[in-house]
């Protein structure tokens, strides 16, 4: 082989990752109470005082409570200050040592909380705690489901040709991986458009029909596997879908939340009276 074929170790693997870091399903669910607690904290128009790690106390099924901290009335000043003191906790406490290798999708809800205008509606804050990077895995296909027919069937024609990611790659990325082409496989002829409608049904494809062909294979692939190599191939998929449709303000009509274990109208268990943000021991019991 010509020696121009080679290339250090160090420039392939900057350019050729070996690894893709995921939020592991306890990350999820200790990122979304915590997320929660806030949401409905902020509706019923109160923002805790400055909170740590040390303030935070969640049960295993995922409920959050915020204690020893005094209420505030909200403001934006306020909610924005809660959002830094979230963001602290989820960069430094869930996800520790991964802090400077995190995942594209949590980066994308960070940046949410971070909003530059410091200013952080309601309507932001559902989309900030129904994140897709925190859906539970064996729910991502239902999410992405209910999305595509929306955006595909309930918007205006030219919506899904929005500024969406992978729109005029995505085809690219099949290239080179058995598995993604029979899972993408629509044809015989394996023909491509480079339009994200194409993309999205074929995504679709990929999701229902992505286990047919493996039933008489020597490796199984379960729906979980499927949606983890989706999760780790398009991983600003899901994310901006779900941003398109909080911009066109028919993100809460789809009732997404319930996909995270429980509907937010029974405000997923979460404690609602003011008044249970009360004094207690200070604990940092955040186990994984």
């Amino acid at each position: 082989m010509h020696d121009e074929e080679f290339k250090p170790l160090t420039q392939y693997k900057e350019a050729e990752p070996i690894m893709d870091n995921i939020m592991t399903e306890k990350a999820k669910l200790v990122s979304r109470a915590l997320l929660i607690e806030l949401y409905f904290l902020h509706k019923m128009g109160k923002c805790p005082q400055h909170f740590d790690e040390s303030n935070v106390f969640i049960r295993e099924d995922g409920i959050a409570e915020i204690r020893e901290c005094n209420l505030d009335d909200k403001s934006d000043s306020k909610v924005f200050e809660n959002y830094q003191d979230a963001h602290k906790i989820i960069v430094e406490i869930v996800l520790q040592q991964h802090k400077d290798d995190i995942p594209k999708d949590v980066k994308h809800l960070l940046n949410l909380m971070n909003n530059p205008n410091k200013a952080i509606s309601m309507e932001l804050e559902y989309l900030i705690c129904t994140h897709a990077s925190l859906v539970p895995l064996r729910n991502r296909e239902t999410f992405f489901l209910w999305m595509y027919r929306h955006i595909m069937f309930m918007l205006p024609c030219d919506k899904p040709a929005g500024d969406m990611p992978y729109k005029s790659y995505w085809h690219k990325k099949l290239k080179g991986d058995n598995l993604l082409k029979k899972l993408f496989r629509r044809e015989k002829d394996m023909c491509y458009k480079k339009e994200i409608t194409d993309f999205l049904k074929s995504y679709r494809n990929a999701i229902v029909h992505g286990t047919d062909k493996y039933g008489e294979e020597r490796i199984r692939y379960t729906p979980d596997d499927i949606q983890l190599i989706l999760l780790i191939t398009f991983p600003m998929l899901l994310p901006r879908m779900q941003e398109e449709l909080w911009e066109n303000k028919q993100l809460e009509d789809l009732q997404l939340d319930s996909l995270f274990g429980s509907n937010m109208d029974k405000e997923f268990g979460v404690i609602m009276d003011p008044s249970a943000v009360s004094n207690c021991n200070k604990s940092n019991n955040f186990s994984f």
